[in-house]
């Protein structure tokens, strides 16, 4: 899954844990379904939080 972030910037990111492909949930944070990791990435273009 594709996921966006609030400035428009899209990319597949994936569990550094398991491997799994990471969602959204419904406030826009990234988390990953399989370990319930919530990682803490920088976007690459605004420089902010995911």
């Amino acid at each position: 899954m594709v996921v966006e972030h609030i400035c428009g910037f899209k990319k597949e990111i994936f569990c550094r844990e398991c491997g799994t492909e990471l969602i959204q949930n419904s406030r826009g944070q990234l988390m990953c379904p399989k370990c319930n990791r919530r990682p803490a990435i920088l976007c690459p273009q605004c420089g902010r939080l995911w």
